[in-house]
């Protein structure tokens, strides 16, 4: 089933964030290469419209 990835849906995009901000490798996701970029142009649209933040709180 393929994903559809969207700045507009932060929550989604948190589950491939992890606890300090970064986005999860592809290892990690089970992505392929064209779907991980889309994750990764998505999250960085949302960091950019301040729908996530870039790092997290310690």
């Amino acid at each position: 089933m393929k994903q559809q990835f969207t700045y507009k849906n932060p929550d989604t995009l948190r589950k491939f964030i992890t606890p300090y901000g970064s986005i999860l490798p592809r290892s990690k996701t089970g992505l392929s290469a064209k779907e991980q970029k889309k994750l990764s142009k998505e999250i960085k649209r949302a960091r950019h419209l301040a729908l996530l933040p870039f790092t997290q709180t310690m």
